[in-house]
């Protein structure tokens, strides 16, 4: 067994030859099934799926025996699915919770486990907590047997496509889809989008060039993860066939990446400033937008300029959920390529991104690197940039710590106004040009996110 089995940002993962084996799978299910039992809230059943991983499924019906040796009705899904879509199904079934067997972007060697609470939302900190504490007493216990007092439950086929897509189509103005005839290329990387996605898109009549859309357990040898770096062949693909979008999902469907008809991919940041200003101009609603310390501030920019107030939370979905279900929420989104909007579930989905931005296809049949220009001549430009820095785990800590005992007082030629320790040191100008570093939990790595509303700006806060 692992020494350690600790739930990270969305889940546990591990890799299959090492960690993530039927052994560990067991006790980290008979743990959540112990808390759902704590909390009263076994009786509502709970959902099971997975995505194309080599070894999901099996996995999954591993997860479906613990549920129901603990008298837990078992919800498995007929077939792979999104993340999104499992969490839909908690909130469409009113099931206790759901587990995913996923490791969404990692390499083919990685699997994972993600527990989706009743909420339909990615678990707090608090949740996770108690699972992983669930896990430690097992293995003091040195046992992964449900209790004697619990009797057998049910196992039930789960299928909730159909309800799913026809929420997602709510999210979109399907006629402006419709009568566009807009072409799209559709790269799901592998990954478990595509049969739901393709599906939507047929019930808008739309124009479907499909690329990697089969299951290839070693993802074409590129990550699941839809980055420029991963998107070579989308971007060619999108110019060969001119197609006026392509729209790319990572591995288990929750984030999204973009092409524009001229083959240029818009980072995650341009992607949401284009898909907020769509929304405040086009679908005007009250209510606020939320996204996290890493995420463009451009955001603040369009949320300011149509009445909006923003709310910043540290990294990670679960924060933005959580805000999603106390607030009207119009955006929530994260520099990663993760959002979510009001009316839909509290968790990231990868879908709904990609259907909003074939609608904006649809509306201007124009680049989306046109319409941003448009933006930032109305708005004022913004550039940023994330780098990756390799370092050792001692220097990493050491950086941090250094860094928050004492902050930079200036970046490039800019006072700092604001310091923010929440989640690594964030610090930012007058001037709105803004640094933050954060220490990778999983990674020898530290990651910096830089922005200015400048070039000349740019260039000298990323010296």
């Amino acid at each position: 067994m692992v020494n350690e089995i600790a739930f990270g940002t969305d889940g546990w993962r591990s890799t299959v030859d090492t960690d993530f084996n039927e052994e560990n799978v067991r006790i980290v299910t008979q743990a959540i099934c112990n808390y759902l039992y704590e909390k009263e809230l076994a009786q509502k059943g709970c959902v099971v799926a997975y995505d194309t991983r080599t070894h999901s499924e099996g996995f999954s019906e591993i997860v479906a025996d613990v549920l129901v040796r603990n008298g837990i009705a078992a919800l498995r899904m007929e077939t792979f699915c999104p993340t999104p879509q499992a969490a839909f199904a908690v909130k469409q079934v009113g099931a206790a919770g759901a587990i995913m067997l996923t490791a969404s972007h990692n390499p083919p060697a990685y699997n994972g486990i993600k527990f989706i609470p009743h909420y339909a939302g990615p678990a707090t900190p608090d949740i996770t907590d108690d699972i992983e504490w669930e896990i430690g007493t097992l293995r003091e216990e040195g046992t992964t047997e449900p209790p004697v007092e619990r009797t057998i439950g049910p196992l039930k086929k789960l299928d909730v496509s159909n309800e799913y897509i026809k929420h997602l189509l709510t999210l979109v103005e399907r006629s402006v889809i419709e009568r566009s005839k807009v072409k799209v290329l559709f790269d799901p990387m592998y990954g478990s989008g595509q049969n739901v996605f393709m599906r939507a898109l047929a019930h808008m009549d739309t124009f479907v060039v499909p690329l990697h859309c089969y299951l290839d357990p070693d993802f074409g040898g590129l990550l699941p993860e839809p980055t420029e770096a991963n998107l070579k062949e989308c971007k060619k693909a999108v110019l060969d066939n001119r197609a006026d979008v392509g729209v790319a999902l990572d591995g288990d469907a929750d984030r999204f990446g973009v092409v524009d008809s001229r083959g240029e991919y818009l980072s995650p940041n341009k992607a949401l400033t284009l898909i907020l200003w769509y929304l405040l101009t086009y679908k005007p609603t009250g209510g606020a937008v939320a996204r996290s310390l890493a995420t463009t501030h451009m955001l603040d920019t369009i949320a300011e300029h149509n009445g909006c107030r923003v709310l910043e939370t540290p990294v990670g979905f679960k924060y933005i959920g959580e805000l999603m279900r106390e607030k009207m929420i119009i955006l929530g989104a994260e520099e990663s390529g993760g959002m979510s909007v009001a009316g839909h579930i509290p968790e990231k989905d990868g879908l709904v991104a990609g259907l909003i931005l074939i609608e904006i296809a649809a509306r201007f049949k124009k680049p989306f690197s046109e319409l941003l220009d448009n933006i930032y001549r109305e708005l004022g430009p913004c550039y940023d940039e994330r780098i990756d820095i390799e370092i050792g785990e001692g220097k990493k800590m050491e950086l941090m710590e250094t860094l928050r005992d004492g902050p930079p007082r200036r970046i490039g030629d800019e006072d700092v106004v604001k310091v923010d320790l929440r989640d690594g040191v964030k610090v930012v100008t007058g001037e709105d040009s803004w640094i933050l570093v954060r220490a990778s939990g999983t990674e020898p790595m530290v990651r910096v996110y830089v922005e200015a509303r400048t070039r000349e700006a740019f260039d000298k806060v990323r010296k």
